[in-house]
Parts: C-alpha cells; sequence; structure tokens
C-alpha cells in the first residue's frame, strides 16, 4: 500500500510539474507582439496571451474565447474554418490571409498560422493559433497586384504587340495581341528566343536590330507574318533599351504595329502616282507637239528653249513622284537639272553638299527650273561658255539668330566677264523668282565680273522636308 502511495505520489507531482512548465511556456507567450492562443487537442482554448487579451475590447464579445472566429469576415469565415478543421484532423500546419472585423465595423488583415506542438512521441500536445498584423503589407500587395492587372488588361487592350525581352532575346512577357501574331499561347510562360518566332526573311533584320538595342540604341525594322489561312501581314518593329540605374540595358521593349492597309495604301498611291506622272509627260509631249505644229519654223531657237524647260519640269516630277511627293534630295535634282551639260557635269560642274537633305514639293520645283536656267546660260554665255570656266554649287544648313536657314549658291566662275542682261526675259524671271519672301526667304542674283552669283535662302520649315 505504501507503494501504491508512493506511485500516485510520483505521478502528481509530475503532473504538477508538467502544468507548472507549461504554465510559465504559456506566460512566455505574452512577451510576443503577436496575438496567440493555446488550444488543446480536445479544442478547449487554454490560454490567450496579453497581446490577445489586450485587442479584446477592440472586437466584439468573446473574442477572448472559442468564438473569437465570429469576428473573421463573411468572406474568409468558411475558409478559416475549413482549413483549421483540415489542419487538426491532420496534424498539419496551416497559413492563410484573412480580415477581422472590429466591432467598429473596421476590417484589418491578419495572417493566421495554426502550429502543432507535438510531444516526444510525435503527438500533438496543443495547438498555438497565431494572428499577426499584416494590414500594411497585405494593402501593399494588393494595390500591387491591382497596378499589375491594370497594367496587363491595358497591355491586352492595345491592337499593337507589346514585348518585353530580356537582354539576350528571349520573350520575358508578351501582351494578348503579340500570342495572336506568333502563335505563342498565353499561359506559355514564355521564356522562349524572340527571333525564331519571326519569318526567316526578317531574321537578318531583328538581329541587327536586336544587337543595336543591346547596345542601348533605338532600332527599328519591318516585319512579315503569316498566319495559316491568313494573307501576309506587314509590321513596323520597334525596339527599346530599357537601362537601369547604372544605365545598362536590363531589358528591352519591342513594339510592333500592324502596317498591313498602311503599306497597301502607299502601294495604291504610288501607283497613282506613276500613273499620273505618265499622263502629265504624254500632256507635255502633246503640248510641245502642238507648238512644233502651230509655229512657222519648228526648228527655230525659242522653239528648242521651251522644249529643254519642258525637259525640266518633266524631270523635276519624276523626282517628285520617285520621291512620292514628299520632296527630294537636293543633289538629286541639282544633279538633274544641271545634266544638260554633258560630260561638263562632272569635270567644271563641282556639286558638294549634304545627299540627305530634301526639298519640300514646292521648293524643288521652283528650284528644279532655276538650276536649268542657269545651267542653260552659263553653257551660253557663262562659265561654261569657254574651256576654262567653273560651276561651284554647294547647300547646307546654317544657323542664324533668327532661326535654321538651307542656304543654295549657285557661284560661277573663269568664264567670260558678265553683266547684267539689258531685257529681262523668261530665264530671268525664273532665276530671280522668290515665293518664298513672304516667309522668310530671300533671293540674290548677281552678275559679278567674274561670273554670275545665285544664292538662296529660305527657312528649313519653308523649304526642307522631314528627314523621316
Amino acid at each position: 500500500m505504501n507503494e501504491t502511495f508512493r506511485n500516485g505520489e510520483i505521478a502528481g507531482c509530475a503532473a504538477e510539474a508538467s502544468v507548472v512548465a507549461a504554465s510559465q511556456a504559456f506566460s512566455a507567450l505574452d512577451l510576443l507582439p503577436d496575438l496567440i492562443c493555446v488550444v488543446g487537442v480536445d479544442g478547449f482554448y487554454e490560454h490567450f496571451n496579453r497581446a490577445w487579451r489586450r485587442n479584446a475590447d477592440v472586437f466584439t464579445a468573446g473574442f477572448e474565447s472559442e468564438c473569437w472566429a465570429d469576428n473573421v469576415h463573411v468572406e474568409d469565415r468558411a475558409l478559416v474554418r475549413h482549413e483549421l478543421e483540415v489542419a487538426l484532423s491532420t496534424g498539419r500546419p496551416c497559413n492563410l490571409d484573412m480580415r477581422l472585423i472590429a466591432a467598429s465595423g473596421v476590417e484589418r488583415w491578419y495572417l493566421l498560422r495554426a502550429h502543432p506542438e507535438l510531444d516526444e512521441r510525435g503527438q500533438v500536445r496543443f495547438w498555438l493559433y497565431i494572428l499577426t498584423d499584416i494590414q500594411d503589407r497585405k494593402i501593399s500587395r494588393l494595390n500591387l497586384s491591382r497596378r499589375i492587372k491594370l497594367q496587363t488588361e491595358m497591355l491586352n487592350i492595345s491592337q499593337d504587340c507589346i514585348k518585353i525581352l530580356t537582354v539576350d532575346g528571349r520573350l520575358q512577357h508578351m501582351n494578348r495581341a503579340g500570342c495572336l501574331a506568333l502563335n505563342v499561347d498565353e499561359d506559355s510562360g514564355f521564356g522562349m528566343e524572340w527571333l525564331p518566332l519571326l519569318p526567316d526573311e526578317v531574321h537578318a533584320e531583328g538581329e541587327k536590330a536586336l544587337r543595336e538595342a543591346q547596345e542601348g540604341r533605338h532600332a527599328r525594322f519591318p516585319g512579315l507574318s503569316c498566319m495559316p489561312g491568313e494573307s501576309v501581314r506587314c509590321w513596323d518593329n520597334m525596339l527599346t533599351p530599357c537601362p537601369n540605374e547604372q544605365g545598362d540595358v536590363e531589358a528591352i521593349l519591342c513594339v510592333s504595329r500592324d502596317v498591313t492597309a498602311q503599306r497597301e495604301g502607299e502601294r495604291r498611291v504610288e501607283l497613282l502616282l506613276h500613273e499620273l506622272n505618265h499622263r502629265s509627260k504624254n500632256m507635255l509631249a502633246v503640248v510641245l507637239a502642238l507648238i512644233r505644229r502651230s509655229v512657222p519654223d519648228p526648228k527655230a531657237d525659242f522653239v528648242k528653249v521651251l522644249e529643254q524647260r519642258l525637259v525640266s519640269i518633266s524631270r523635276s516630277q519624276d523626282l517628285l513622284v520617285a520621291g512620292e511627293l514628299i520632296g527630294v534630295t537636293v543633289r538629286d535634282l541639282v544633279l538633274s537639272q544641271t545634266a544638260v551639260a554633258g560630260d561638263m557635269l562632272e569635270e567644271r560642274i563641282i556639286v558638294k553638299g549634304d545627299p540627305s537633305l530634301r526639298l519640300r514639293v514646292g521648293a524643288a520645283e521652283m528650284v528644279g527650273l532655276a538650276m536649268h536656267e542657269l545651267t542653260t546660260n552659263a553653257i551660253k554665255y557663262g562659265a561654261l561658255s569657254n574651256d576654262l570656266g567653273t560651276v561651284n554649287i554647294c547647300w547646307n544648313v546654317q544657323e542664324m539668330p533668327e532661326g535654321s536657314f538651307f542656304r543654295l549658291i549657285w557661284e560661277e566662275s573663269g568664264g567670260p566677264e558678265v553683266k547684267l542682261p539689258e531685257r529681262r526675259g523668261f530665264g530671268t524671271a525664273v532665276i530671280g523668282r522668290n515665293p518664298f519672301a513672304s516667309q522668310g526667304g530671300s533671293l540674290q542674283h548677281v552678275f559679278e565680273p567674274s561670273g554670275v552669283l545665285w544664292e538662296l535662302k529660305l527657312p528649313v520649315e519653308s523649304g526642307l522636308a522631314s528627314a523621316n
């Protein structure tokens, strides 16, 4: 009997020690900022730490009991109960975000963690329910998700194909239009190389553009695509490097725009322009034929002069049509109108200037006629009428206090002495005509003893076509 008493005494002491140890452990939970409660395996709530108790007044009655879950947002309540039931039945922990509703009606986000405390045999001794306030972090994440969703929707609304490439040319992301154009699944996760998705015909230009973007330069190239059952589509691809704070390229933005309708329109306009040019030249030929049949002597000098002037107009028109009526380069215009000089064009007519400068339509017509008349006069009376004279033709863009100006200069030297003609004929009128005076343009036509000097100065915006 004494032995039995001793065993009971030992068991009682052990239980008391266990309770004391548990009480001390639970007291340690009071030092933590999270809301923590201890739940036994039988579902009895054994302890609520200080943080939990302090918040009891914030929520409705019963928060400091097994009814705390009544404060869970109604939209989250079913999920919370389900996750806790699964955790309690399986002995596995669970984590989920949820909202608690305060007595004032204000909701706040918390992270709920149900964590089992196991004994030495791996059996659950009790559960810790831990509530961590994640309001700021959750709101930031929700706002970020909304922004990402909005940006994705904006990209998907666009009819342009928008792609984000890695520096080595792999797809990081692509909007819906891009996926349809390149036949890529929206849910593929991307990661594939971009160039192999393009037709073989544009690989070389695409690779060149990618290299330029990798080096930090904007690049552009035309593209093609042909989906099964569809006609060929034309694309304008623009690659823009995206640098980081150090200036190194870390991504490349590629925007591809469907320009099929535009290209078709351009093709039709080109056909119409060539047809119009053809008919206009036929009309000039008819006019010339009528002149020859209407004058007593078709071989008269004035008929030849008139024929040359009509040819000058025709040449300018050819150049304008070739430039699709957006302008003609100064160099092409000068060479076409001085071609009547024959071999002297290379030997005694010196042409110098930026070959990329392009004249607007109105300026090209005026300059073309003037160049023709100047060349004709130089051959008859000026620097090209002997064996030694030369003509210097140069042009540039000059910055002046009143703005940027295009300057074109014709200067003769080495020819016979020239003087102002006594009679002002048609040619002189054409050479001295300045239709741009109202726009700030100026024209100088001087008969120096050493030779003719002709200088045209036009505001860039009035005389030059855009480089694009």
